[in-house]
């Protein structure tokens, strides 16, 4: 089974606040993982940081309304705004790889995508290997494992933009089940 899958629910993001300038920062994660410096021996990549906003309560409830009530009675997620800024280079710019430490699933709808990859990967022994990658397009909703490596290749000078709900206790096998 694939780490990701894109399943049939959509979501622009139009009725609901993503000006992260509106929203109450809930992390910026800055420190390069295992993962990322395993691929950097093999790639030349400037690695940027990535920022999480806590969405709006109200806004919250509109986009936790997609999810079926089954799955919301194992976990109710939280509900974020991820903003991923390119560096101001022309080098290639990423998210590097990583595994999200507080969590171990999410679903995102992504917002004004502008052709970024999420590419998955294998980690063994401190080497890296790439096994899938997809690109999402506008209001589209795709399930993640964030417990397996993954990476974000960036398309300077726009923003990666999408609203994350995210699972801290329920494995992405559990969770794909209910959207299946």
């Amino acid at each position: 089974m694939l780490p990701y899958r894109k399943v049939n629910l959509f979501f622009s993001g139009e009725e609901v606040d993503t000006d992260a300038t509106n929203l109450f920062m809930h992390a910026e994660y800055t420190v390069p993982q295992k993962y990322g410096i395993a691929l950097a021996k093999t790639l030349d990549f400037v690695s940027v940081p990535n920022s999480t906003y806590e969405m709006k309560d109200e806004d919250k409830k509109k986009v936790l309304k997609f999810l079926p009530k089954k799955l919301l009675e194992v976990e109710i997620p939280e509900v974020w705004v991820l903003n991923i800024k390119p560096a101001d280079t022309s080098n290639l710019t990423m998210l590097a790889p990583h595994v999200d430490k507080v969590r171990k699933c999410c679903i995102n709808f992504y917002i004004d995508p502008h052709g970024e990859t999420t590419t998955y990967y294998e980690y063994f022994a401190g080497k890296i290997k790439e096994i899938g990658n997809f690109v999402a397009k506008n209001g589209e909703c795709w399930v993640l494992d964030s417990d397996q490596p993954h990476s974000v290749t960036l398309s300077p000078p726009h923003t990666r933009k999408a609203i994350s709900i995210s699972f801290i206790h329920t494995p992405y096998k559990e969770v794909i089940k209910f959207l299946e």
